[in-house]
């Protein structure tokens, strides 16, 4: 789990500092502001989002603009998890946290790493352990951060469900949600 983990970190690192190669060629040039504080005007401070997906087929999660790139969310999450029970899958809810990284390329603005703790599953007669297993993310997507109250975004990507007793998962990942985004005026 640690090595998967660390293959995620590396990956997002790596796409990060590529893709923002590629994206320097048709950079905005913002020396037609007369401060960087009008830019960090228009950031999103706190933000509420709720999502569905194919693996994840529920989220609801509070967040913070760290600075004008990253965002750090904490969420809850009902996942799907391995092993069928007569043609259903089984299901698992954790908390977990969200990082993401915004900067536009080709058609999308924002790389995230999530990660879920499981807290239950629909195994939990058979498991004594505080945490039932995890769950990783990595997806690319369009997100706005800039405009206040409701904005949709999406994701696709890659996801991880090991929930212990349950075979492990490889799928990728879409999912579709709502934000609203409280904006920070000074």
């Amino acid at each position: 789990m640690k090595q998967i983990l660390l293959v995620l970190i590396v990956a997002l690192l790596n796409t990060q500092f590529l893709l923002g190669q590629i994206n320097l060629i048709g950079s905005t040039d913002y020396s037609n502001f007369e401060n960087n504080a009008e830019i960090d005007n228009n950031l999103r401070g706190i933000f509420l989002f709720s999502s569905i997906g194919i693996l994840d087929f529920l989220s609801l999660g509070i967040g913070y603009q760290v600075s004008e790139k990253i965002s750090i969310a904490i969420k809850g999450s009902q996942t799907f998890i391995g092993s069928s029970a007569m043609g259903f899958p089984h299901g698992g809810n954790g908390v977990g946290i969200k990082i993401s990284y915004h900067t536009p390329f080709l058609f999308f603005n924002t790389t995230s790493l999530e990660y879920i703790s499981y807290l239950s599953t629909s195994f939990d007669d058979h498991i004594n352990s505080i945490t039932k297993g995890n769950y990783f993310d990595f997806n690319l997507g369009r997100e706005i951060i800039d405009e206040s109250g409701f904005n949709f975004f999406w994701a696709i990507g890659f996801c991880v469900s090991a929930a212990k007793e349950a075979n492990v998962l490889y799928t990728p990942s879409l999912k579709i949600g709502l934000n609203f985004n409280f904006i920070e005026k000074e």
